[in-house]
């Protein structure tokens, strides 16, 4: 327990069950540990405005969101990367010229969540926009897709160097944002800020952008119901998210 100081942990598929919610046990196996004295944070790919909204009853001491686009410690912000809106504008554009007007796309920058299908809003704090005219910058731009020439053909629109990306495990989607905006990279900035060894902290996941983030920390450790290349790059496995997996290998801490 002495080696650890700060716990990560990602939320869909791992903190949250099935359907968002966060048991009573694990908001309380939470606040135990923070009682010990080991931080607790959040490390996910939704956007700020969206991945609070389903935290009542954890105060995490870091948060990372949008994918490692931004990173809080102690409510402060320590770490911010996103596409400029010129590129962001170029992405949208080369998007709709590559899969045609009918693509069905995502973006969220700080201020909020967008997407052009209200079909395929995920929850109410989504706004719709059809992209005719967005000029703001983006953390991350997701695409409805699994054509992945296609998506590399959009991403070189601003330089392939420049861009993050990644299929998503759960849903035919493609997600686009900044190379340096990573879970990992956000940990390292953290790390800094902190003074903190990536090796005191123990991090939890199950897709695909969790892996860096995985190999980076001390302990990496696979939910259960993690992909395959997931479950590959830990040091160890827990029990599923339906399980309360992170609280349950957090109780053998305690």
């Amino acid at each position: 327990m002495e080696n650890i100081a700060l716990i990560l942990s990602d939320l869909d598929g791992t903190l949250f069950h099935d359907d968002k919610s966060i048991s009573d046990f694990t908001k309380m196996t939470i606040a135990q540990v923070q009682k010990k004295g080991i931080l607790f944070g959040i490390s996910t790919s939704r956007a700020l405005v969206n991945a609070t909204k389903f935290l009542d009853g954890i105060n995490p001491d870091v948060l990372i969101t949008n994918g490692g686009g931004m990173a809080f410690y102690k409510g402060r912000k320590i770490y911010n990367c996103e596409f400029t809106p010129a590129e962001t504008k170029t992405l949208i554009k080369t998007t709709f010229e590559v899969l045609g007007k009918a693509a069905v796309i995502s973006v969220d920058n700080e201020k909020g969540l967008y997407s052009n299908s209200k079909e395929e809003l995920g929850d109410k704090f989504w706004t719709y926009n059809d992209f005719s005219d967005f000029n703001a910058a983006a953390m991350k731009l997701c695409i409805k897709t699994l054509d992945k020439e296609a998506v590399t053909k959009i991403a070189s629109s601003i330089g392939i160097e420049k861009v993050d990306m990644l299929p998503f495990s759960d849903i035919p989607w493609y997600k686009l944002s900044s190379h340096k905006a990573t879970k990992e990279n956000a940990i390292q900035a953290l790390c800094s800020h902190m003074k903190l060894p990536a090796q005191k902290i123990a991090a939890f996941g199950d897709d695909f952008n969790d892996i860096g983030m995985l190999k980076l920390c001390g302990k990496g450790i696979a939910m259960q119901n993690a992909i395959a290349e997931v479950k590959a790059a830990a040091d160890e496995t827990c029990p599923a998210n339906q399980e309360d997996g992170v609280a349950r290998w957090i109780e053998k801490l305690l």
